[in-house]
C-alpha cells in the first residue's frame, strides 16, 4: 500500500510485486506477460499469499492436531489461543445451525474460516495484499462451499432426499402440493446459487472498498509533495493517524467477513440436511446414507 502510484496497485493482482511504485520498485513474478495492457498469466502475487496463508495455517495447526490425538492438552496462550478459535467454531457456529451431525462437517468450517481470515489479515501488512479483494477468489471460495453443502446432503441423504429438500415443504392435499411444488422447486434451487454468490460479492466488496479507501487516504502523502513543507507534514501526519484509525475498524472487518462467510455457509448447509431428512423420512429409503442416523452425535465432539 506504501506509496502506490494509484490505488488499484495495492488491490488488484498483478504478476509484479510492487513495493514503493513510485521509485519503480518492485519484483517480477514467473509467468508470461502479453504486451496487450500489461496482461497474462503465471504466478501472481495473490497466488504466492494464498499458498503462505495455506503453510502458515498447517505450520500452526499440524503440531496442535498432534498434541491433541497424543491425549496431551495444549499449554500456554499460543496454543489455547488457536484451539480455542477452533472451539468456537465448532461450538458456536457448526452445532447450533448444523445439528447432531456438526463434527461431520466441522473441518471444512474450520478450513474456510481459517484461510479467510488470515488472506483477510495479510491486507493489514505492508508490502502485501489481500487475496481476497479479489473477487475471483472469492467466487472459487463461495464455488467450493456450494459444491460441500451439495454433495454433503447427498452424501448423507441420497439424490432423491436432496433434490426433493428444494421443494417447499406445505401442509395441503396432494395434487395441490405437487403443482406449487413443481412451479417453486426451480427458485429454491437458483436460490442456494445466488446465496454462495452473495457469499463471493459480500467478501471481495468489503475487503476492496476497505483496501482501497486506505490506500486513497494514503495517496493524499505524495499528491502534496512539493506544494510546501508545511502543508506536506500536516497533510502527511493527517493520513497517517486517518490510515492507523481506520485499521482498526479493517482489523474488525477482516474478523468480521471471515466469520460471516463460515457462519452463512454452515446456516446454509444445516437448512439444505434439513429439509432432505425431512423427505428422507416422509419418503424413506434414503434416510441414513453415508453416515447413519445417530440422535446422540450432535453431542460428541473430537
Amino acid at each position: 500500500m506504501i506509496f502506490a502510484a494509484n490505488a488499484f496497485d495495492h488491490v488488484l493482482d498483478s504478476l509484479h510485486w510492487h513495493v514503493f511504485e513510485v521509485w519503480h520498485w518492485e519484483i517480477p513474478l514467473p509467468g508470461v506477460h502479453s504486451a496487450f495492457e500489461g496482461k497474462g498469466f503465471g504466478v501472481t502475487k495473490y497466488a504466492i499469499l494464498m499458498m503462505l496463508a495455506a503453510g502458515l495455517i498447517c505450520w500452526i495447526y499440524i503440531p496442535l492436531a498432534k498434541k491433541i490425538q497424543t491425549g496431551e492438552a495444549p499449554k500456554g496462550a499460543f496454543w489455547n489461543l488457536f484451539e480455542s478459535i477452533l472451539t468456537f467454531i465448532r461450538d458456536d457456529v457448526a452445532k447450533p445451525y448444523i445439528g447432531k451431525d456438526a463434527d461431520h462437517y466441522v473441518h471444512y468450517l474450520w478450513t474456510v474460516f481459517l484461510f479467510v481470515l488470515t488472506c483477510n489479515l495479510f491486507g493489514m501488512i505492508p508490502f502485501l495484499g489481500s487475496p481476497t479483494a479479489s473477487f475471483a477468489m472469492t467466487s472459487v471460495l463461495a464455488a467450493g462451499s456450494y459444491v460441500f453443502i451439495n454433495v454433503s446432503s447427498i452424501m448423507r441423504f441420497g439424490w432423491k432426499s436432496h433434490l426433493l429438500s428444494f421443494a417447499p415443504h406445505l401442509e395441503m392435499p396432494m395434487a395441490l402440493r405437487i403443482g406449487i411444488s413443481v412451479l417453486l422447486w426451480p427458485i429454491e434451487f437458483m436460490g442456494l446459487i445466488i446465496k454462495c454468490f452473495v457469499l463471493a460479492v459480500r467478501l471481495f466488496a468489503n475487503l476492496f472498498a476497505g483496501h482501497m479507501v486506505l490506500a486513497t487516504i494514503l495517496l493524499f502523502i505524495p499528491a502534496v509533495r512539493g506544494l510546501g513543507e508545511g502543508l506536506e507534514w500536516t497533510v502527511t501526519i493527517a493520513s497517517v493517524l486517518g490510515v492507523v484509525l481506520l485499521s482498526m475498524l479493517e482489523l474488525f472487518v477482516a474478523l468480521l467477513q471471515a466469520y460471516l462467510f463460515t457462519f452463512l455457509t454452515a446456516l446454509f448447509l444445516g437448512g439444505v440436511l434439513e429439509h432432505a431428512e425431512h423427505y428422507a423420512h416422509e419418503f424413506g429409503g434414503d434416510h441414513g446414507h453415508g453416515h447413519g442416523h445417530d440422535d446422540h452425535g450432535r453431542d460428541h465432539a473430537y
